[in-house]
């Protein structure tokens, strides 16, 4: 078979890749640049090559080329521009894809401003291309441009499906439009952090010394673009949850969901140990540890995820390309987790300050960084142990989100305490910074044991379970609000100070970026637990919708101060009128196809030239050709006329009859008009049904639209909440309405601090945006070969 465009550019980018890597690995092992010129040519070659083969698979979504299995499995032609350009990553093949392009644009981005000028640089430009060869691998051992022979081996020979399969219903979404580029832009920035950090201790081992001093500069930029991307894809994916699924809440710890927080929380630790990395200080072994770990524990989490352990409502198709990933994850792991801790282990220094006393800002730091360790500890304990228990017995478990919850949450108000009296402390005067954070912690354990109704507290109870469940499940959520009290007003009044007091527009946007980040932090812990604590919720049934009998007055909704009005129903097909050649072969269609489509279910159209009665059968002749449908019957069927533009569903047999090439067996409910097909012919993927109607608090409106649900029929059946969400400043109107028969089931939530928590994800990423691009000595706009460290731009960590 000759191979296709895509694979054709796939190999070529994998020849690439490879030879830029061996060169790279050879010039550092041997000291020989012989060959070293032609990197940045391969390099280049890699990038454009993958680039072209992504581009070339979204044409072939976009075109619906069907010819292409994995285009089949992931859409249909009925489907919007965007969401056909959304099935390219859709599942695993093309998700690797987009990954290797973004990676691949990642080394060549770095090798261009940064160069090869040393060993070193050799090193980690050739760990980069080597995560590119890998991914680029990966794909040609199981192709996004694999064939549709591929997928059925028996078919006849050019045998072409006539429609696919169709998106995965709920990514039919803008958020999951969205969703997953950001989330392998922030994966695909960690391979540089990966590299530096592994490059620095097999440099080490070596006895070359260490990377990471002259790349810190580097790192810091890497780290805090991934995390700017990576916390927009974590809002993204809940602002997702919230509008999709229906069930009125942001997160869920849903397997998917916690994979992709815990490299989020381990990203955020690693942030505070770099920023606070000296090279023969604090932070020496650990920082490029964490440096190196971040990758890895992406890769994990993306294994775990794609191995079909987990149920998750946001699962991509499990696949043979799982094992690749887990071969990728113990190499990461490898050099990012093993190495590293082999070092320390061997290592026979000090890594202590040498300053005297335990109570420094330093210090602070280091507890951040283990509290943030602690908190992806429990995330991901919580996604690998039924991995573990179905591994040893067999048996498969799933962690419940209390786990999450109760685990997590001490840690978190710790944390914002930390914060609090980091941002207070004073060496100068340590006696009033430690009697603020006993005043804050004591306010906090009161609030915890203060709860004014059992809404207030954090989770209920059950008989048997462990002390710490019944200790922090019965805390009051009144417990939240000393720390973020604390947290925001040293933040403000620290950073308020260091604006200030900063000299340059640069270092000022960056202090008011620290601000930002750590006060959005805040609001954030602040608006999630009474969003899901104090959420409302009240249901009503509805009778006689989409007939005249419908009750459209005001019923009040029982046990709440709400009522709703019902004002009509709506129930559309899609696609709507689709154009017959849409999802139909015309008969000159068939007639190339040929034999490739004997024995299959085919939608055929044409004008009707010849009707012929039989004792047994009428035929028709479609287009004065040799493609004719087969009714059968004793009966003649009168409506059928020359000069009639048919559409018509059956079996097609090739050869079946002397006088024709091809017959299609058709049955009296599956022909019709072209103008009116058959419901039966008719390619209904989607049917949409809800009502609108209006929703009252006493006499005033809050909100007013269209509820209810998307059905897909050739897809399972599975169906789609449409919610109705009218976002109040203080509070969400949230409307779920199920029909069916007749009957409409009205649920309406009054959910609070959705606005607060939608501030804070804003906060945070403007605040990660200005530090990123402004701070003086590290910022993504700052020439560092023309500028010196500005005095103003000390680490956030000085004592």
């Amino acid at each position: 078979m000759t191979p296709n465009v895509g694979t054709v550019l796939l190999a070529l980018a994998f020849a690439a890749s490879l030879s830029a890597t061996g060169i790279l690995a050879r010039a550092y092992l041997t000291a020989d640049d012989t060959y070293l010129d032609y990197v940045s040519k391969l390099t280049t070659a890699a990038a454009v090559l993958l680039v072209s083969a992504l581009l070339q698979l979204t044409y072939q979504f976009v075109t619906t080329d069907y010819t292409n299995a994995y285009v089949w499995e992931n859409t249909a032609s009925y489907l919007p521009l965007l969401y056909r350009v959304t099935g390219v990553y859709a599942a695993n093949e093309g998700s690797v894809l987009l990954w290797a392009v973004i990676v691949s644009i990642v080394a060549l981005v770095a090798g261009a401003v940064r160069g090869i000028p040393d060993q070193h640089a050799k090193l980690v430009h050739a760990l980069t291309l080597g995560v590119v060869t890998y991914f680029t691998g990966m794909l040609l051992a199981q192709s996004p441009f694999a064939s549709i022979r591929t997928q059925f081996p028996n078919a006849p020979p050019g045998f072409v499906p006539t429609t696919g399969q169709g998106l995965n219903p709920l990514l039919v979404d803008p958020y999951m439009a969205i969703h997953p580029p950001v989330m392998f832009t922030a994966y695909a920035l960690l391979a540089m952090p990966f590299a530096i950090g592994a490059a620095h201790f097999v440099s080490l081992f070596r006895g070359n010394g260490g990377v990471f001093p002259t790349w810190h500069g580097s790192v810091t930029r890497w780290l805090r673009l991934s995390w700017l991307f990576l916390t927009a894809a974590v809002a993204l994916g809940g602002l997702w949850s919230y509008t999709v699924l229906g069930w009125g809440g942001i997160w869920a710890w849903d397997p998917v969901e916690t994979a992709i927080l815990i490299p989020w929380l381990f990203l955020t630790a690693t942030l505070h140990a770099v920023t606070a990395y000296e090279p023969t200080g604090r932070y020496r072994v650990l920082a490029p540890a964490m440096t190196a770990s971040v990758f890895a524990l992406a890769v994990y989490t993306t294994s775990v995820v794609r191995s079909g352990v987990f149920r998750s409502v946001h699962s991509f198709a499990d696949g043979g390309i799982g094992a690749a990933f887990l071969v990728l994850m113990a190499v990461t792991a490898g050099l990012g987790v093993l190495a590293p801790l082999v070092y320390w282990l061997l290592e026979t220094d000090d890594d202590a300050d040498a300053t005297d006393g335990w109570l420094r800002r330093s210090n602070l730091l280091h507890l951040a960084v283990l509290g943030f360790g602690l908190l992806t500890f429990v995330s991901l304990w919580g996604l690998t142990f039924p991995l573990l228990r179905d591994a040893v017995t067999g048996l498969e478990v799933s962690v419940e989100s209390r786990y999450y919850n109760l685990w997590s949450y001490p840690l978190v108000l710790a944390l914002l305490l930390l914060l609090g009296f980091y941002m207070d402390y004073d060496g100068e005067g340590s006696r009033r910074s430690l009697v603020g954070l006993g005043a804050f912690t004591a306010a906090t354990l009161v609030g915890a044991a203060v709860a004014p109704s059992e809404t207030w507290q954090l989770a209920s109870t059950r008989p048997g379970d462990a002390l710490v469940y019944r200790v922090v499940g019965g805390a009051s959520l009144l417990s939240v609000l000393p720390p973020v009290a604390y947290a925001i007003t040293g933040t403000v009044k620290r950073t308020g100070g260091r604006i200030r007091a900063a000299t340059t527009r640069d270092a000022k946007l960056k202090e008011t970026g620290i601000a930002l980040i750590h006060v959005g932090a805040a609001l954030l812990v602040l608006s999630l637990p009474f969003m899901y604590a104090f959420a409302g919720q009240a249901s009503v049934m509805a009778t006689g919708v989409g007939t005249e009998s419908i009750d459209r007055s005001q019923q009040a909704i029982p046990e709440s101060d709400y009522s709703i009005r019902i004002l009509g129903h709506s129930r559309t097909e899609f696609p709507t009128d689709p154009a017959v050649e849409s999802y139909a072969l015309s008969t000159d269609q068939v007639v190339a196809r040929g034999p490739a489509l004997n024995g299959s279910v085919q939608t055929v159209h044409g004008t009707v030239t010849d009707v012929r009665d039989g004792p047994r059968a009428t035929v028709v002749q479609l287009d004065d050709s040799r493609v004719w449908i087969g009714l059968p019957g004793e009966e003649t069927n009168a409506s059928l006329a020359a000069g009639q533009h048919l559409v018509a569903r059956g079996q097609l047999m090739w050869d079946f009859v002397p006088s024709a090439d091809a017959v299609l067996l058709a049955g009296s409910g599956t022909v019709g008009p072209a103008s009116n097909p058959p419901e039966s012919v008719a390619p209904t993927r989607v049917v949409a049904e809800g009502v609108s109607l209006a929703v009252y608090d006493g006499d005033q409106l809050v909100a007013s639209g269209i509820a209810g649900q998307r059905r897909y029929p050739k897809q399972g059946g599975m169906q789609i909440r449409d919610v109705l969400i009218d976002r109040g400043l203080l509070v969400d109107t949230y409307v779920i309405a199920g029909v069916s028969d007749g009957t409409a089931s009205i649920t309406v939530k009054r959910i609070p601090f959705v606005t607060l928590m939608r501030l804070s994800i804003v906060m945070l990423l403007v605040g990660m945006a200005l530090v990123a691009l402004f701070d003086p000595r590290h910022g993504v706009a700052t020439d560092l070969s023309l500028r010196e460290p500005s005095r103003d731009a000390d680490p956030e960590v000085a004592d």
